[in-house]
């Protein structure tokens, strides 16, 4: 397991309705069977300080995000493909809709970069489009 810095961009709405998050956080990144896992804690600026967050990247098929703590989930985006999901949220537990669109990993042992795009909807209903960019490099 290595020690890692992780730029996050998350950008989610519809249409011209669009809101940014930037996010840098120290955490780990390891490799297991082929797949790239990173590990961090989140903060006040896109969820709460006791969440840990655990991206499982396999290939550009698939990725994984669990939180745990405060605050639990587990998103699965897998490009081309709807999947229905838990979100924990401080008013309650949501099931989501997620569509993978559209899925780039470059990520290795040293670093890289990892980008999902996927809308979400409840009940079949359009929630939003997101874009989520990582840039992971090596802290030495």
């Amino acid at each position: 397991m290595k020690d890692v810095l992780i730029d996050i961009k998350g950008t989610q709405g519809i249409g011209d309705d669009v809101d940014t998050i930037e996010l840098t956080t120290v955490g780990q990144m390891a490799i297991k069977n082929g797949k790239h896992y990173l590990f961090y804690k989140e903060n006040d600026t896109i969820g709460s300080a006791d969440v840990k967050t655990t991206l499982k990247a396999e290939g550009d098929n698939r990725i994984t995000l669990s939180r745990s703590g405060e605050l639990e989930s587990k998103l699965v985006i897998e490009k081309g493909r709807r999947s229905k999901c838990f979100y924990s949220t401080v008013q309650g537990e949501l099931v989501l809709g997620i569509f993978g669109e559209e899925i780039t990993n470059s990520l290795n042992d040293n670093g890289g970069f990892l980008s999902m795009t996927y809308t979400i909807d409840v009940e079949n209903s359009l929630l939003s489009r997101n874009k989520v960019e990582i840039k992971v490099r090596e802290v030495k």
